[in-house]
Protein backbone atom coordinates (compact mmCIF):
# COMPACT_ATOMS: atom_id res chain seq x y z
CA UNK A 1 0.00 0.00 0.00
CA UNK A 2 3.29 2.65 0.64
CA UNK A 3 3.99 1.73 -2.50
CA UNK A 4 0.99 2.57 -4.49
CA UNK A 5 1.26 5.99 -2.53
CA UNK A 6 4.44 6.81 -2.99
CA UNK A 7 3.68 5.96 -7.23
CA UNK A 8 0.22 8.24 -6.96
CA UNK A 9 2.35 11.25 -5.15
CA UNK A 10 5.00 10.78 -7.74
CA UNK A 11 2.85 10.55 -10.86
CA UNK A 12 1.52 13.66 -9.13
CA UNK A 13 4.45 15.71 -8.77
CA UNK A 14 5.78 14.77 -12.66
CA UNK A 15 1.86 15.74 -13.77
CA UNK A 16 2.70 19.05 -12.30
CA UNK A 17 6.21 19.82 -13.48
CA UNK A 18 4.78 18.66 -16.97
CA UNK A 19 1.85 20.94 -17.04
CA UNK A 20 4.28 23.98 -15.76
CA UNK A 21 6.92 22.65 -18.53
CA UNK A 22 3.67 22.91 -21.11
CA UNK A 23 1.68 25.61 -20.11
CA UNK A 24 4.45 28.50 -21.12
CA UNK A 25 4.58 27.07 -24.80
CA UNK A 26 0.98 26.56 -25.11
CA UNK A 27 0.50 30.26 -24.00
CA UNK A 28 2.57 31.51 -26.68
CA UNK A 29 1.20 29.34 -29.38
CA UNK A 30 -2.73 30.72 -28.59
CA UNK A 31 -1.37 34.10 -28.28
CA UNK A 32 0.08 33.88 -31.67
CA UNK A 33 -2.84 32.95 -33.22
CA UNK A 34 -5.09 36.10 -31.69
CA UNK A 35 -5.48 39.82 -32.73
CA UNK A 36 -3.49 42.37 -30.88
CA UNK A 37 -7.83 43.68 -29.82
CA UNK A 38 -8.72 39.94 -28.97
CA UNK A 39 -5.73 39.44 -26.75
CA UNK A 40 -5.86 42.86 -24.71
CA UNK A 41 -9.30 41.65 -23.49
CA UNK A 42 -8.64 37.92 -23.50
CA UNK A 43 -4.81 36.89 -22.71
CA UNK A 44 -5.35 33.76 -20.99
CA UNK A 45 -8.07 31.45 -22.80
CA UNK A 46 -8.63 29.91 -26.37
CA UNK A 47 -8.75 32.66 -29.16
CA UNK A 48 -12.30 32.54 -29.87
CA UNK A 49 -11.45 33.83 -33.46
CA UNK A 50 -8.27 31.73 -34.43
CA UNK A 51 -5.89 34.24 -37.41
CA UNK A 52 -3.14 33.26 -39.48
CA UNK A 53 -2.03 37.11 -39.88
CA UNK A 54 0.24 37.95 -37.09
CA UNK A 55 2.58 35.04 -38.98
CA UNK A 56 1.85 36.46 -41.95
CA UNK A 57 3.21 39.69 -40.78
CA UNK A 58 6.46 37.86 -39.34
CA UNK A 59 7.47 35.63 -42.65
CA UNK A 60 6.78 38.83 -44.93
CA UNK A 61 7.24 42.34 -43.00
CA UNK A 62 9.41 40.75 -40.84
CA UNK A 63 11.30 38.74 -43.44
CA UNK A 64 11.78 36.02 -41.03
CA UNK A 65 11.54 33.55 -43.82
CA UNK A 66 14.71 34.97 -45.62
CA UNK A 67 16.37 34.94 -42.26
CA UNK A 68 15.39 30.96 -42.32
CA UNK A 69 17.00 31.02 -45.40
CA UNK A 70 19.72 32.48 -44.17
CA UNK A 71 20.04 29.80 -41.34
CA UNK A 72 18.88 26.85 -43.78
CA UNK A 73 22.44 27.78 -45.27
CA UNK A 74 24.66 28.56 -42.52
CA UNK A 75 23.29 25.81 -39.67
CA UNK A 76 24.72 22.60 -41.92
CA UNK A 77 28.04 23.79 -42.66
CA UNK A 78 28.37 25.27 -38.94
CA UNK A 79 27.25 22.06 -37.68
CA UNK A 80 29.39 19.84 -39.65
CA UNK A 81 32.50 21.80 -38.75
CA UNK A 82 31.11 21.27 -34.50
CA UNK A 83 30.78 17.38 -35.38
CA UNK A 84 34.18 17.08 -36.60
CA UNK A 85 36.06 19.32 -34.03
CA UNK A 86 33.96 17.30 -30.98
CA UNK A 87 33.90 13.98 -32.06
CA UNK A 88 38.01 14.13 -32.91
CA UNK A 89 39.03 16.31 -30.19
CA UNK A 90 36.92 13.97 -27.88
CA UNK A 91 38.53 10.93 -29.41
CA UNK A 92 41.78 12.70 -28.94
CA UNK A 93 41.70 13.75 -25.49
CA UNK A 94 39.62 10.83 -23.97
CA UNK A 95 42.05 8.00 -25.74
CA UNK A 96 45.06 9.18 -27.46
CA UNK A 97 48.21 10.46 -25.63
CA UNK A 98 50.52 12.90 -26.29
CA UNK A 99 52.52 15.91 -24.87
CA UNK A 100 50.63 18.44 -22.86
CA UNK A 101 47.35 16.38 -23.55
CA UNK A 102 46.07 17.37 -19.57
CA UNK A 103 47.22 21.00 -19.95
CA UNK A 104 45.43 21.45 -23.63
CA UNK A 105 42.82 19.96 -21.85
CA UNK A 106 42.12 21.87 -19.42
CA UNK A 107 42.77 25.05 -20.70
CA UNK A 108 39.76 24.32 -23.56
CA UNK A 109 37.69 23.84 -20.10
CA UNK A 110 38.74 27.52 -18.85
CA UNK A 111 37.73 29.01 -22.19
CA UNK A 112 34.16 28.06 -21.49
CA UNK A 113 33.99 30.07 -18.13
CA UNK A 114 34.01 33.46 -20.17
CA UNK A 115 30.44 34.96 -21.02
CA UNK A 116 29.86 36.03 -25.33
CA UNK A 117 29.88 39.52 -23.91
CA UNK A 118 32.91 39.84 -22.19
CA UNK A 119 34.79 38.09 -25.64
CA UNK A 120 33.09 39.86 -28.16
CA UNK A 121 34.88 43.10 -28.74
CA UNK A 122 38.09 41.14 -29.02
CA UNK A 123 36.48 38.21 -31.24
CA UNK A 124 35.04 41.44 -33.67
CA UNK A 125 38.35 43.16 -33.57
CA UNK A 126 40.37 40.14 -35.20
CA UNK A 127 37.36 39.07 -37.11
CA UNK A 128 37.54 42.82 -38.85
CA UNK A 129 41.65 42.14 -39.23
CA UNK A 130 41.08 38.48 -40.87
CA UNK A 131 38.24 39.46 -43.38
CA UNK A 132 35.53 37.64 -41.93
CA UNK A 133 33.05 39.99 -40.86
CA UNK A 134 29.68 40.05 -42.79
CA UNK A 135 31.03 36.70 -43.74
CA UNK A 136 29.67 33.23 -42.73
CA UNK A 137 33.26 31.81 -42.39
CA UNK A 138 33.78 34.15 -39.38
CA UNK A 139 30.67 33.44 -37.86
CA UNK A 140 30.75 29.88 -37.99
CA UNK A 141 34.54 30.07 -36.73
CA UNK A 142 33.43 31.66 -34.03
CA UNK A 143 30.26 29.66 -32.97
CA UNK A 144 32.82 26.46 -33.54
CA UNK A 145 35.41 28.10 -31.33
CA UNK A 146 32.93 28.90 -28.32
CA UNK A 147 30.42 25.98 -28.42
CA UNK A 148 32.99 23.42 -29.16
CA UNK A 149 34.82 22.73 -26.40
CA UNK A 150 31.39 22.21 -23.93
CA UNK A 151 30.64 19.21 -26.93
CA UNK A 152 34.68 18.64 -26.76
CA UNK A 153 34.16 17.53 -23.21
CA UNK A 154 31.06 15.34 -23.27
CA UNK A 155 32.83 13.37 -25.83
CA UNK A 156 36.02 13.06 -24.12
CA UNK A 157 33.59 11.59 -20.49
CA UNK A 158 32.35 9.19 -23.09
CA UNK A 159 35.45 8.10 -25.02
CA UNK A 160 37.28 7.48 -21.59
CA UNK A 161 34.66 5.22 -19.97
CA UNK A 162 35.05 3.10 -23.40
CA UNK A 163 36.55 -0.52 -22.37
CA UNK A 164 40.66 -0.48 -23.10
CA UNK A 165 40.16 -3.91 -24.14
CA UNK A 166 38.24 -2.91 -27.93
CA UNK A 167 40.73 -0.56 -28.39
CA UNK A 168 43.74 -3.01 -27.86
CA UNK A 169 41.46 -5.42 -29.76
CA UNK A 170 41.18 -3.56 -32.56
CA UNK A 171 44.76 -2.57 -32.47
CA UNK A 172 45.95 -5.86 -33.00
CA UNK A 173 43.77 -6.35 -35.63
CA UNK A 174 46.00 -3.27 -37.65
CA UNK A 175 43.27 -0.60 -37.06
CA UNK A 176 44.88 2.84 -37.82
CA UNK A 177 43.91 5.72 -35.54
CA UNK A 178 41.76 6.81 -37.77
CA UNK A 179 39.96 3.33 -38.79
CA UNK A 180 39.72 2.83 -34.91
CA UNK A 181 37.74 6.63 -34.76
CA UNK A 182 34.97 6.02 -37.71
CA UNK A 183 34.74 2.26 -37.98
CA UNK A 184 34.40 1.86 -33.92
CA UNK A 185 34.53 4.97 -31.80
CA UNK A 186 31.88 7.08 -33.83
CA UNK A 187 29.38 4.43 -34.17
CA UNK A 188 29.01 3.50 -30.70
CA UNK A 189 28.82 7.12 -29.82
CA UNK A 190 26.07 7.47 -31.52
CA UNK A 191 23.78 8.36 -28.33
CA UNK A 192 25.92 10.84 -27.19
CA UNK A 193 26.79 13.01 -30.99
CA UNK A 194 22.89 12.60 -30.47
CA UNK A 195 23.25 14.80 -27.82
CA UNK A 196 25.78 17.36 -29.35
CA UNK A 197 24.02 17.89 -31.84
CA UNK A 198 21.48 19.02 -29.68
CA UNK A 199 23.32 21.37 -27.59
CA UNK A 200 25.29 22.38 -30.73
CA UNK A 201 22.68 23.31 -32.51
CA UNK A 202 20.14 25.22 -30.15
CA UNK A 203 23.31 27.07 -29.18
CA UNK A 204 24.17 28.32 -32.68
CA UNK A 205 20.54 28.78 -33.35
CA UNK A 206 19.55 31.05 -30.52
CA UNK A 207 23.02 32.97 -30.34
CA UNK A 208 22.60 36.60 -30.61
CA UNK A 209 26.03 38.78 -29.54
CA UNK A 210 28.16 37.27 -31.96
CA UNK A 211 25.85 37.19 -34.76
CA UNK A 212 24.63 40.98 -33.82
CA UNK A 213 28.59 42.34 -34.55
CA UNK A 214 30.03 39.88 -36.91
CA UNK A 215 26.61 39.84 -39.39
CA UNK A 216 25.54 43.29 -40.02
CA UNK A 217 24.15 43.17 -43.07
CA UNK A 218 20.17 42.81 -43.37
CA UNK A 219 20.98 40.13 -46.19
CA UNK A 220 23.15 37.82 -43.84
CA UNK A 221 20.75 38.31 -40.70
CA UNK A 222 19.91 34.91 -38.94
CA UNK A 223 16.57 34.33 -37.28
CA UNK A 224 17.16 34.86 -34.14
CA UNK A 225 18.37 38.59 -34.95
CA UNK A 226 15.42 39.20 -37.03
CA UNK A 227 13.62 38.56 -33.93
CA UNK A 228 15.84 41.23 -32.14
CA UNK A 229 15.62 43.66 -34.88
CA UNK A 230 11.92 43.02 -35.49
CA UNK A 231 11.15 43.71 -31.46
CA UNK A 232 13.88 46.80 -31.72
CA UNK A 233 12.88 48.42 -35.20
CA UNK A 234 9.31 48.26 -34.88
CA UNK A 235 8.19 47.66 -31.75
CA UNK A 236 5.39 44.66 -32.20
CA UNK A 237 2.84 43.62 -30.09
CA UNK A 238 2.93 40.80 -28.30
CA UNK A 239 0.75 38.55 -30.72
CA UNK A 240 3.32 39.09 -33.22
CA UNK A 241 6.60 38.71 -31.48
CA UNK A 242 4.77 35.30 -29.94
CA UNK A 243 3.81 34.48 -33.66
CA UNK A 244 8.02 35.28 -34.31
CA UNK A 245 8.79 33.10 -31.37
CA UNK A 246 7.02 29.68 -32.30
CA UNK A 247 8.41 30.10 -35.71
CA UNK A 248 12.09 30.15 -34.81
CA UNK A 249 10.85 27.45 -32.23
CA UNK A 250 9.46 24.53 -34.46
CA UNK A 251 13.03 23.61 -36.09
CA UNK A 252 14.60 23.08 -32.75
CA UNK A 253 11.65 21.27 -31.60
CA UNK A 254 11.63 19.00 -34.86
CA UNK A 255 15.44 18.36 -34.14
CA UNK A 256 14.83 17.70 -30.21
CA UNK A 257 12.01 15.19 -31.20
CA UNK A 258 13.96 13.28 -34.03
CA UNK A 259 17.11 12.99 -31.59
CA UNK A 260 14.99 12.19 -28.41
CA UNK A 261 15.34 8.46 -28.57
CA UNK A 262 19.40 9.32 -28.61
CA UNK A 263 18.49 11.40 -26.06
CA UNK A 264 17.41 8.49 -23.12
CA UNK A 265 20.49 6.63 -24.88
CA UNK A 266 22.74 8.41 -24.12
CA UNK A 267 21.28 9.23 -20.07
CA UNK A 268 21.41 5.10 -19.88
CA UNK A 269 24.95 4.78 -21.41
CA UNK A 270 26.56 7.59 -19.03
CA UNK A 271 25.02 5.40 -16.26
CA UNK A 272 26.82 2.34 -17.52
CA UNK A 273 30.60 1.38 -16.83
CA UNK A 274 33.28 -0.73 -18.22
Amino acid sequence: MNKNVTKIIMYIVLIIFTLCAIYPILFTFQTSLKTAHEYMDNKLSWPKQLTLENYTTVLIKGRLLKYFLNNCILMPAAMLVYLCVCIMAGFAFGRLRFPFRLPIFLAMLFLMIFPQMLLSIQIFQVCRALRLVNNYLGIILVWVAYFAPFGTYIMTTFYASVPMELIESARLDGASTWQLLLRIMVPIARPMVGIIVIIGFQSMWNELPFSMLLLQKDTLRTVTQGIAMLQGQYGVDDTILTAAIMTASAVPLALFLFFQKNISMGAYAGAMKG
